[in-house]
């Protein structure tokens, strides 16, 4: 697999030609929406696939899986585009087989209203779904927002186990530390924490519950530890496994890294597997700064490493950009959330050059419009094909589990691109299909 970042007077043509790769399967395998304008410093991953089909005349998707022993699934996992499509064209080349590198898990997160066309051609790259539509109350109750039983039936037609989210945030990002206290200071409230997850996962039909953990560190850490022990106890009883999603609260002073320094030791051997991952909402009030870092996250996991089997630790990342004006004013500026598509358009529609910070390994550009007789400047961070790519890589290359994605309410190609050609997707499930 080549990423490769487009130069000045590149075009799709002159890509292919020099690859030695049809433009068709370059525009459709990343989902390129303007292949006659291309950006400046925009990817475009380029495969070379194990083993190709050429349809022929009076073929069918289902003859040609069973001829090449594999799956429905695997056809349309390895060229996605055939879920927009009814037919199959003579002369056109199918993806069979990549050279895999490894195993891993992956875990979506996504909201009930996701998008169905966008659920389709996600779930076949998945293990498992997290659905975010429950929020933890005061003493320890549980609240819903929207109907999830079609979104936790089309997972498991997919093969897809759905996992119960449970998180004390907001769908706005909101926290509240003094509700998450209570229960965590009150075995009561704790027990019935965990009754009003089962009553939930036995009526919608979950398969496990992924609870986030968004104010854990070295002073509490005993709290949340004793919490987990007496839900564990209970929710394993019941034949549930329980999963967690950490986020690490990174902080950087002086040039350094600094996050908490949480005993992870016992975790290990209460949870099945937990997700390191920071949560990124509409609005960003923070500076300026990559979306996801690289470097961060390989120091934290050498360090959860050394407490937890590798086996039990994903990594997450998130799918999207944020869009500052500069300068920033602390206190005052704020950045919204874009997606990765519209973050191309706009830099196509600025004319800007995206830049690369080889140490975070996210991408990065700066534009300027005129509002009101004032140009107000812009700066734009998000991630691409090699911020997917170095989250891979670090997976693969410490033995862990696999990944985290937050989160899947909008399509983006190369990051299943990346992930489908680099590894084989674990999946506990039978898939539809096969």
């Amino acid at each position: 697999m080549i990423i490769y970042v487009v130069q000045v007077g590149d075009t799709i043509t002159s890509i292919a030609n020099k690859f030695g790769v049809s433009e068709t399967r370059l525009i459709l395998e990343n989902g390129i929406s303007n292949p006659t304008d291309l950006v400046i410093g925009q990817t475009i991953v380029i495969t070379y696939p194990q083993e190709t089909y050429i349809v022929k005349e009076g073929d069918n998707l289902s003859e040609i899986a069973l001829d090449h022993g594999i799956s429905m699934m695997q056809l349309y996992r390895n060229n996605p585009y055939l879920w927009e499509r009814e037919y199959i064209f003579p002369g056109e080349e199918l993806i069979i087989s990549y050279d895999t590198k490894g195993t891993i898990t992956t875990n979506a997160y996504a909201f009930p209203f996701i998008d169905k066309n966008i659920l389709k051609k996600s779930l076949p790259y998945l293990t498992y779904l997290s659905i975010l539509n429950y929020k933890t109350l005061r003493k320890g109750e549980i609240e819903s927002f929207y109907d999830d039983s079609d979104l936790i039936e089309t997972a498991k037609q997919f093969g897809v186990m759905p996992l119960m989210l449970v998180t004390s945030v907001t769908f706005r990002g909101e926290r509240n530390p003094e509700m998450i206290y209570e229960i965590l200071l009150n075995p009561d409230y704790q027990d019935n924490h965990a009754e009003s997850m089962l009553k939930i996962l036995k009526e919608k039909g979950y398969y496990g519950v992924n609870i986030t953990f968004t104010f854990l560190n070295e002073t509490n850490q005993e709290l949340y530890l004793n919490y987990l022990e007496r839900i564990t106890s209970r929710l394993n009883k019941e034949g549930y496994p329980v999963f967690i999603t950490i986020d690490p609260n990174f902080l950087i002073e002086e040039n350094q890294l600094l996050f908490e320094k949480v005993n992870y030791s016992k975790y290990n051997e209460l949870i099945d597997e937990t997700y390191l991952m920071r949560f990124y909402w509409g609005t960003q009030y923070g500076p300026p700064m990559p979306i996801s870092s690289i470097e961060n996250i390989s120091l934290y996991v050498n360090y959860t490493k050394q407490m937890m089997d590798p086996k039990k630790i994903n990594v997450g990342f998130p799918l999207l950009g944020y869009d500052w004006t500069l300068p920033y004013i602390e206190g005052f500026s704020e950045a919204n959330a874009i997606t990765l598509d519209a973050v191309i358009d706009l830099a196509r529609s600025m004319k800007s050059t995206i830049l690369f910070d080889e140490v975070s390994k996210t991408p990065y550009y700066e534009y300027a419009i005129e509002t009101s007789g004032r140009i107000i400047q812009h700066i734009v961070w998000f991630v691409d094909a090699r911020t997917i790519y170095a989250i891979v890589n670090l997976v693969l290359e410490n033995g862990l589990s696999g990944t985290g994605l937050w989160n899947i309410m909008s399509y983006y190609p190369q990051l299943w691109l990346i992930i489908n050609s680099n590894c084989k997707i674990k999946k506990l499930l039978s898939e539809v299909n096969q």
